[in-house]
């Protein structure tokens, strides 16, 4: 994260909020990037790299799902809060389940959103392993995948990291450029499947003036701007054949050419790749090139998913809620017994992201101080009550998989009376100040009620 002003990205296309939240946030100590489409986001994201997102989850040409995708892909897992309306609320849910930091409700305090973005700027600066521990894990399959990393971080060879999605692996990366010499030198990471067809070859290469219509000035790729460090070509798999073919060159003779330029531009950096496709398949299928793979294969490493690392999920719940009850201010927040039994059966289908995100957003919301199965696993306690014996909460306690479900019902009558609370407590049978009562214990957002 950046020392003094955290930046900023805001994505916004109305122009009345963009700019007054541009000029509060600015006067809060915030270096906003204001943008307003999900295209001008993704051409932005890579330059600015922000240390927090907050974005409108309806864009005119786009929405939530695009900005982050494009952010994680580019830039990996930065925190980005959603602004969005009570009609909006399941989707935004959803995001925040897939790896967004948090959502507000339109029309939300400026209070709330300042403390909400200070959280999220702030939710890695307090990271700090144990003794003996490393950023990849404490298992025997992330240890040893550390030792490998250190023995090779003083060569140029070529390193391939493959695994699932979440496991990792720029991190792993990042971990191999700070083991060796180049630690000092840039790190310059790309999503090769974000990179848009018109565009890739000048994103990595280059471009000269006048190479291409727009092309109005020279550009840098980003091989150029890695200099003697690290470039970092996440999904790999993704590049189209006529740069697998560029790639191939620079990594067999040291240099490259920007698009238009007339001479060849040295390249002496290391090239690491990642991707959770299967290279060998697509090598057989013609979509992947047998010579480049054989290039980027020099060092391959697996990064094993988390369900197959027990004491990763031990030692990342421990981390992340050690943080988070820094962040939340909430010292005596701990794991119940059921939450821990729970979580070690979990597949963990997003890996590290999931269980990040599933942490934060219990030791957010929990009532007490003990984190329950219902808090890391909302959804699976709302299965249960619904008759679904086969998701992994089933063996959660029966009120706590009533609460779960309360609380969704309670979400989706605000839903369908559009936030108008004394609507919804009609719709549910109960008063306006139970309804309340209950929104404040599950932490539902609320918004002034017309009536009063």
């Amino acid at each position: 994260m950046t020392e003094a002003r955290p930046n900023l990205l805001l994505v916004e296309d109305d122009e009345i909020l963009g700019a007054s939240l541009e000029d509060r946030l600015g006067l809060e100590g915030f270096a906003v990037t204001w943008v307003k489409s999900a295209r001008e986001a993704a051409r932005t994201i890579r330059r600015v790299r922000p240390d927090a997102v907050i974005c409108d989850i309806r864009l005119p040409d786009g929405d939530g799902d695009d900005v982050m995708r494009d952010q994680f892909q580019s830039i990996g897992m930065v925190p980005i809060v959603f602004m969005t309306g009570y009609g909006s609320i399941d989707h935004a849910v959803r995001l925040v389940r897939e790896g967004a930091w948090h959502y507000l409700t339109k029309p939300f305090s400026i209070d709330d959103l300042i403390a909400t973005l200070n959280a999220a700027a702030h939710r890695f600066a307090d990271a700090s392993p144990a003794a003996g521990d490393t950023p990849l894990g404490v298992s025997p399959q992330m240890t040893d995948l550390a030792r490998t990393l250190k023995r090779v971080a003083d060569t140029d060879l070529p390193v391939l990291l493959l695994g699932e999605t979440g496991t990792g692996k720029e991190i792993a990366a990042r971990h191999l450029h700070g083991a060796g010499a180049r630690a000092g030198q840039p790190f310059v990471a790309v999503n090769c499947g974000a990179l848009q067809p018109e565009l890739a070859e000048s994103t990595i290469f280059g471009h000269e003036k006048g190479a291409f219509t727009g092309a109005a000035g020279g550009h840098v790729g980003v091989a150029e701007e890695a200099g003697t460090g690290t470039l970092f070509l996440d999904e790999v798999g993704e590049l189209p054949l006529s740069l697998q073919v560029k790639l191939l060159r620079l990594l067999e003779t040291g240099e490259f050419r920007r698009l238009g330029g007339r001479r060849d531009l040295s390249f002496r950096g290391r090239v690491v790749c990642a991707t959770n496709r299967d290279l060998a398949a697509m090598v057989a299928e013609g979509s992947f090139r047998e010579d480049l793979w054989f290039r980027i294969n020099v060092v391959s490493c697996t990064l094993a998913p988390l369900r197959e690392r027990p004491q990763d999920i031990e030692r990342h719940l421990a981390t992340r809620l050690a943080q988070a009850t820094k962040r939340f201010d909430r010292p005596r927040l701990a794991f119940g017994t059921d939450a821990l039994d729970v979580a070690r059966r979990h597949g963990w289908p997003g890996n590290v992201r999931e269980l990040i995100n599933r942490v934060d957003r219990a030791a957010a919301l929990a009532e007490g101080d003990t984190i329950t199965a219902a808090d890391l696993f909302p959804e699976a306690a709302a299965r249960v009550e619904a008759g679904d014996e086969a998701v992994v909460g089933s063996e959660v306690s029966l009120s706590e998989a009533r609460r779960a479900a309360e609380r969704e019902h309670i979400l989706r009558a605000l839903e369908r009376s559009e936030g108008v609370q004394s609507e919804a407590a009609r719709r549910l049978g109960i008063s306006r100040t139970t309804l309340w009562e209950k929104m404040t214990r599950y932490g539902l957002p609320s918004r002034p009620d017309p009536e009063g």
